[in-house]
């Protein structure tokens, strides 16, 4: 695989990962042990992980955004949401290879709000599926059905300025951005050439 390292704020992608050959990559950050599409579903599926996040971040959660939840009611919500969220992506990332109509760019929208054009290299979100929903991952547009995972992030304010665990998401995004430019990774075909894993 071409290995290109790039370091800003300590995190440095070290390898990418297909989880569907063509349309879901995912980059590995040098700290973690595996790539961030396998991580943030981990996490978001770990009890143990979910309960530490939710206490720390329990004066998001009592703010009255998201209305009042308890700590299990919490927990249980994410499961449940993120593996729904992690099997829709799948199936569409497949699928979109077939059909033009279901592909990534329709769960993906852009990460700023009122961004209406599609963009090159264009920094993306996708949510959970409940009606307020605080799941996100966070990826990098190629095309239609090629996004490149940069992370994911459970946000429970109303914007990513406003928690560190969100402005690192935000860091990640321009990292894998910076990446794919500087790699010259500018359509679906450009990963086809590199050893993907």
């Amino acid at each position: 695989m071409q290995k290109i390292n790039l370091q800003v704020d300590f995190m440095k992608i070290i390898g990418i990962f297909a989880h569907i050959k063509g349309s879901l990559i995912s980059v590995k950050f040098q700290e973690n042990e595996i790539d961030e599409f396998e991580k943030i579903f981990d996490n978001w599926t770990d009890v143990e992980y979910l309960f530490d996040f939710f206490n720390e971040n329990i004066n998001d959660l009592n703010s009255g955004f998201y209305g009042n939840i308890s700590i299990e009611e919490a927990i249980e919500r994410t499961i449940e949401e993120a593996e729904e969220l992690e099997e829709t992506i799948l199936e569409i990332s497949e699928s979109g290879h077939k059909d033009n109509y279901e592909t990534l760019q329709t769960l993906f929208k852009p990460l700023n709000n009122n961004d209406y054009q599609i963009k090159d290299y264009q920094k993306t979100k996708a949510y959970g599926f409940e009606r307020k929903s605080w799941l996100r991952v966070y990826a990098i547009r190629i095309a239609s059905n090629t996004f490149v995972i940069s992370g994911g992030a459970i946000k429970l304010t109303p914007t990513m300025n406003e928690r560190e665990h969100l402005k690192k998401e935000l860091r990640k995004l321009e990292i894998v951005k910076d990446y794919l430019i500087e790699n010259d990774l500018f359509d679906e075909n450009d990963f086809e050439y590199l050893e993907i894993k």
